[in-house]
């Protein structure tokens, strides 16, 4: 049983959908981030969200993109038939939002009162879409459901986007951090969605200061803490159990990492040092402190760090 408890259900779930006049394979992966509760990982397309099976419905966190509708009810249909009725996006792009419009009975979409701006801005929301728009907006915080399936939105700063939020389940001890933390890499940044660099490490300090109010809460034969988080779009190796998976220290380092790459382009850009030569302090820095992580995304981080000092 203790093994059981621990282990993971994974179903693979292949849907067909005609995209753009042509056939399209659309592939979502449902896993149980622990068989004794009801919240599921659904990743498809390299874009992980959340699924809560409530008591009336299920609650979304986040949609993938459009034309994944079908893929994601087929995969819940092996879990329950009741209709998805609650999405939260937890940011304003496509990939976590254009799907919003393919679940026919949601009654209540929620997101951060930035978000909904951004998408009344985007073509994907516009004239008969507008219907897809959040309808439900919040400024810090929002709680939804009570007890042990109460979930907690959370707010912080512009980072990734000006709306990102953080989606918490305190009682069952799993963090969903959307595209604040998004991969094993410095963090993308989109400035015309509001994003900042340097308010990047300010955002997951506050974070990670304000959500360790979390009891110990039993399970099973253990008693265990809030530990479990869900990225935006790292991928969990295929056979690793998820209670195995990333951890709130795992989103520690990952603060650590922002916070140190925003202080060397600071410094560097202070000694008048130019682009390519931040670039590869950075890279420098991040290889020999925090090996784990690729160096994709440093250029642009640090063109984007580089633009906001100037503008200061």
């Amino acid at each position: 049983m203790r093994n059981m408890l621990h282990g993971i259900v994974a179903v693979l779930f292949l849907s067909m959908a005609l995209l753009s006049g042509q056939e399209s394979d659309k592939l979502v992966r449902l896993e149980s981030l622990d068989v004794s509760d009801n919240v599921y990982l659904l990743r498809g397309g390299g874009t992980n969200i959340l699924a809560f099976i409530a008591e009336d419905g299920v609650v979304l966190i986040d949609t993938l993109g459009a034309g994944w509708g079908q893929a994601t009810r087929r995969a819940l249909d092996n879990l329950t038939s009741l209709p998805v009725t609650t999405i939260v996006n937890t940011h304003a792009h496509t990939g976590h939002s254009g799907g919003n419009g393919e679940f026919p009975l949601v009654t209540e979409i929620i997101a951060h009162e930035k978000t909904k701006a951004r998408m009344r801005e985007m073509s994907a929301f516009q004239d008969e879409n507008v219907r897809l728009l959040p309808t439900k907006t919040f400024e810090e915080k929002l709680t939804l459901l009570e007890g042990f399936d109460r979930i907690e939105l959370h707010y912080f700063g512009p980072a990734h986007t000006d709306g990102d939020i953080l989606v918490v389940f305190p009682e069952k001890g799993i963090a969903y951090l959307g595209d604040l933390f998004g991969r094993m890499s410095l963090p993308r940044i989109d400035r015309d969605l509001g994003g900042s660099g340097l308010a990047y490490p300010l955002v997951l300090a506050r974070a990670l200061d304000e959500i360790k109010y979390f009891p110990a809460f039993v399970r099973g034969p253990e008693v265990r803490t809030f530990d479990r988080v869900v990225p935006g779009h790292v991928l969990p190796p295929d056979q690793t159990p998820l209670l195995r998976w990333l951890k709130w220290d795992d989103f520690k380092r990952y603060a650590e990492l922002v916070a140190k790459a925003v202080e060397v382009v600071r410094e560097a850009k202070a000694r008048g040092q130019t682009e390519d030569q931040v670039i590869d302090l950075l890279k420098d820095s991040i290889a020999a402190e925090f090996p784990s992580y690729q160096l994709d995304a440093v250029g642009a981080f640090a063109e984007i760090v580089s633009l906001e000092i100037a503008e200061q």
